[in-house]
């Protein structure tokens, strides 16, 4: 266990490191098409199915860029007129449906799409291919007390344990973080006043924000941060089964579902082979590969039945973000700075 630990965090330094400099690349070097792919996938999740895709498909090279959800949003805006991906994935959601809204999405349509329920896909621009909850993940020898089952109990623990739980709650920034923004939004909307004390009780104990989620999931590793709030499931439960230090919780309240969802720029330039991946990832053998081999929670979990299947096993109600257009609403400029605003006073974290 320890061992599998030591090689799951080198690797996912080691590929942080790679993406940040330049792109992964998948397949021989002399293929003869190259897809590219701008990803805010960890490359952890991701690489088993790359290096299968590059596998049945050995005339196609791969390069897979991990950009964070926001600059990968502003990344796409910004290449509008020559992009340097064919295939954009991101778990933020509302940023991908905004691309459509704003006309950067192209259609695209296979048997594989159309299969696809109609929650699962927009316009037939865009995608979802998995569907992960939205966790909290903590650290079983740091945190005082019972371990929380839900949001009452976490603000239970803030104020029962004041000291040993300052200044070691973790989430996203929601400046910086697409999906951080997202969640955050989400939680606003599915439970006003309890997101609200919840808020509060973040800003009068440090909270502590970041961009993305391996850092929050290291320092819950390390005991820096006894809680991480908010965090996509697939990788709290990927590094939850490999540390006993670690367990996965998904709120009894309600646990927040989120897809994750690719889309075609509408000047990209080899659309082929961005279909052609995309149909992979929505093909039996793969989404049955996110299961068993514990990458993702897939999109339609009942492709592959196993004794220990990969799926949400939530006790309280499950709440799916919607693939559709009132996500726009919580990307309103105006509504988003109003938003932005009153979560920096709640945190008391105007000066950053």
């Amino acid at each position: 266990m320890k061992t599998l630990l030591v090689l799951f965090s080198a690797l996912s330094i080691l590929w942080s490191t790679l993406s940040m400099a330049a792109p992964v690349w998948f397949g021989d070097l002399k293929a003869a098409r190259t897809l590219r792919i701008n990803s805010s996938l960890d490359l952890a999740s991701f690489a088993p199915l790359l290096e299968r895709f590059v596998a049945l498909h050995p005339d196609v090279r791969v390069s897979y860029l991990d950009v964070n959800t926001l600059e990968l949003y502003q990344k796409t805006i910004q290449e509008k007129d020559h992009p340097s991906a064919s295939l954009v994935i991101s778990s933020a959601m509302d940023l991908q449906l905004k691309l459509v809204n704003d006309g950067y999405v192209q259609t695209y349509r296979s048997q594989a799409t159309e299969q696809l329920p109609s929650d699962a896909k927009w316009r037939s621009q865009v995608f979802a291919f998995s569907l992960e909850p939205v966790v909290m993940l903590v650290n079983k020898d740091q945190f005082p007390g019972k371990l929380p089952e839900d949001r009452q109990d976490l603000l239970r623990a803030i104020r029962q344990y004041e000291k040993q739980m300052t200044g070691r709650i973790g989430t996203y920034d929601i400046r910086k973080s697409g999906v951080g923004y997202l969640l955050a939004s989400q939680d606003a909307r599915q439970a006003d006043a309890t997101w609200g004390r919840l808020i509060e009780a973040f800003g009068s104990h440090k909270l502590q924000t970041y961009c993305c989620t391996h850092q929050i999931i290291d320092d819950v590793a390390s005991g820096k941060l006894v809680v991480g709030y908010n965090l996509l499931g697939s990788y709290a439960s990927q590094r939850a089964r490999v540390d006993s230090r670690l367990e996965m919780i998904l709120p009894k309240d309600y646990t927040l579902m989120i897809r994750r969802v690719a889309l075609i720029p509408k000047k990209a330039a080899n659309v082929e082979d961005a279909g052609l991946f995309l149909d992979f990832l929505l093909s039996d053998e793969v989404q049955g590969m996110m299961q068993t081999k514990a990458l993702l929670f897939p999109i339609r979990p009942d492709v592959t039945p196993v004794i220990t299947p990969y799926v949400v096993e939530a006790t309280g109600p499950k709440r799916a973000i919607e693939l559709d257009q009132q996500l726009l609403v919580g990307r309103d400029y105006a509504k988003q700075r109003r938003f932005i605003k009153s979560w920096e006073v709640a945190l008391e974290i105007n000066d950053k």
